[in-house]
């Protein structure tokens, strides 16, 4: 059993509090703002939605902070630390999934004019879908900011010495202030604040420390020896961490679950003035996503250079999470004012995401399940005045349950958080499966999706909850006792074999280093080796097994022959592939190729004779084909005549 060293602490100056303090009041203070500007004229568009008229920066930067959470500040520089600078490969991935999102399935839903991405669910399928993806929708935030809350208010706590009530408390109660009186304008408008915040804490920490450790050029000279900057690992084997096929492939299908089947992001998408803007806002977030993880993978480079050789886990700071807080204390500890700023920074980026969350919640409790039953009660909708109070009232309870389960969560130690982080991961993907269904498979249908949906939540809760139990418990150490051990004069050797039981980094799979995951999988068989599968393709599987189920419970029932689909509701890539077919059967007309430009556009002259169900038009002793299609929403219909029978 190890023995934990007293860390003696650099304590915040008065500065540090100013800054500190005035980051929450200005964040509270633009909910304020916005509460009273539109007193007058609030409703539950404009609260909920913004009125769908938000102005490009502040959608753009929100879009940005929604999901850089505190997870992704304490996280990602000690997935660096320990594996590598490989997981800089996966920000390449936005190349492929923000044009998909943009351009695939980002029109279908600004189009269907909804304001909760679950409307559309019932507009394709049914309400059963719907309230199954409401459901379990809310199931999956409730659970990830509980975690947003909890893990930086540890960390901080045992490295700065912030009380973890004081930390709970502080971030719950302000995002939940403002989202409750400002709504989503107040959000995204924080949201564009904070991030201002973090950006400046995250170079103020990576400037100092880089100087402090000898120059850019001694940081990557160091990660160069450590085996830290081999980043061309090819392997196909989906059993390996982190490859650039997972990376880049996995990491594709991961981060369709945020931004193509996410409520927090949908909502801010839909509240743009048009849909050039929302595509624009998008857009914007591929070179902010690379430069935001560059920076993330740069500081974990950092942190190898100042500890690589004598890490401070486990026996001065217990968990590897705190390494970041750490380093703030020891290389700004004596800067006034500076480590305020980091923990502003920090807790911009929790309040950054639980605001977003608490605001989805919101509008997603409010159109998909209290307006349908308070209309099939009272059979009249709700008063629009009357539903901007529930709304705020729901905002807040939503902000006092996360904070109820953030407390909750230090009495089941690291397993529950493990288990919350792994949710996000496990119920995304079925999440986002009910997206690719209703926009790429029109033959997919109400009951094919429900019975795929929840078979794909099966097999993620199993798969990922079978991971977390069969992962092998992390060594133990003997520390010495030396109460005068101080951050500057501490020093140990560490070890390469070093495992790290992670709070944060659960999220990018952690708690593992990276040689004792293969060295395992080598010796696991059967289930144990499938575990070893790696976290970036559950959404991947998740999305196959509930669309390989669909398809077939869909075949079984019918398809969708009695319920045909809306092509609006289809994705233009559907629509685009649907198009380059050309089919005919032969026993009822010899097809001629038609010359495009003789194609006419509008209505069709009504030909003697009658026009059947099937499109074939018979009279006189002849027969036409009528042929549509639809091209940027207007229809093109060709008549194609045979010669005379």
């Amino acid at each position: 059993m190890r023995t934990e060293i007293p860390l003696k602490m650099t304590t915040f100056h008065i500065i540090d509090y100013i800054i500190f303090i005035l980051t929450l009041l200005i964040s509270s203070a633009i909910g304020i703002f916005y509460a009273w500007k539109d007193k007058k004229c609030q409703n539950t568009t404009d609260f909920l939605l913004g009125g769908r008229k938000m102005p490009l920066f502040p959608v753009a930067l929100s879009l940005m902070a929604s999901f850089l959470s505190s997870v992704s500040v304490l996280g990602v520089p000690t997935e660096i630390f320990y594996n590598g600078a490989i997981y800089w490969v996966g920000a390449f991935s936005a190349f492929l999934f923000i044009p998909f999102t943009v351009h695939f399935i980002l029109p279908v839903l600004y189009n269907a004019g909804l304001s909760s991405a679950f409307e559309y669910l019932e507009m394709r399928f049914n309400k059963l879908v719907r309230i199954i993806g409401c459901l379990v929708f809310q199931l999956q935030m409730i659970l990830y900011m509980a975690v947003v809350l909890y893990a930086p208010a540890l960390a901080l706590n045992q490295v700065m010495g912030i009380d973890m009530l004081v930390s709970i408390l502080v971030i719950g109660l302000v995002c939940t202030f403002y989202t409750a009186i400002g709504g989503l304008k107040a959000v995204m408008w924080t949201d564009a604040f904070q991030m201002i915040i973090v950006f400046a804490g995250l170079m103020t920490l990576i400037i100092k420390a880089t100087i402090e450790v000898g120059g850019i050029a001694k940081v990557f000279e160091k990660a160069s020896a450590g085996g830290k900057l081999e980043i061309d690992n090819f392997d196909p084997s989906p059993m390996v961490r982190h490859t650039v096929w997972t990376l880049i492939l996995g990491g594709f299908m991961t981060a369709l679950t945020v931004y193509g089947g996410n409520q927090a992001m949908v909502q801010r998408y839909v509240s743009m003035k048009n849909l050039r803007g929302a595509q624009t806002a998008l857009y914007l977030q591929l070179p902010a996503s690379i430069v935001f993880t560059s920076l993330l993978v740069y500081t974990g480079l950092v942190l190898f250079a100042k500890y690589g050789d004598q890490s401070p886990v486990p026996c001065i700071i217990p968990k590897a999470d705190q390494l970041i807080p750490y380093l703030v204390m020891d290389v700004l500890g004596n800067a006034y004012g500076v480590p305020g700023l980091f923990v502003a920074c920090i807790f911009s980026a929790s309040l950054s995401t639980v605001s977003s969350g608490v605001n989805a919640l919101a509008l997603v409790f409010m159109t998909d399940i209290f307006k349908p039953i308070y209309k099939k009660i009272t059979l009249t909708e709700v008063n629009e005045s009357k539903a901007t109070v529930y709304s705020k009232v729901v905002a807040l309870l939503y902000g006092l349950l996360t904070i109820g389960l953030a407390f909750l969560s230090q009495y089941f130690g690291t397993l529950i958080l493990q288990i919350s982080l792994s949710i996000f991961g496990m119920v995304g993907g079925p999440l986002l499966a009910l997206f690719v269904m209703a926009l790429f498979f029109p033959c997919i249908n109400s009951l094919g999706a429900t019975v795929g949906m929840i078979c794909s939540l099966t097999f993620s809760f199993w798969l990922a909850i079978g991971t977390i139990a069969s992962r092998p418990s992390p060594p133990t150490y003997a520390c010495p006792v030396d109460t005068n051990t101080t951050l500057t004069n501490y020093t140990t050797h560490w070890t390469t074999n070093y495992t790290t039981l992670s709070t944060t980094t659960a999220l990018y799979n952690s708690s593992t280093d990276i040689e004792n995951i293969q060295v395992a999988a080598a010796e696991k068989t059967g289930l144990q080796t499938f575990y070893s599968i790696s976290y970036l393709w559950y959404s991947t599987l998740a999305v196959l097994v509930a669309v390989s189920v669909a398809l077939l419970v869909s075949c079984f029932s019918g398809g969708t022959k009695k319920k045909p689909v809306d092509r609006r509701l289809l994705s233009p890539l559907y629509l685009w592939i649907a198009s380059l077919a050309n089919t005919y059967n032969s026993t009822d007309l010899e097809m001629h190729i038609l010359n495009k430009t003789d194609s006419k556009q509008g209505s069709v002259d009504k030909i003697n004779g009658t026009i059947n169900e099937n499109g074939s038009h018979t009279g006189n002793g002849e027969k036409a084909i009528i042929i549509e299609r639809i091209q940027n929403g207007e229809k093109t219909v060709i008549v194609e005549r045979s010669e005379h029978l």
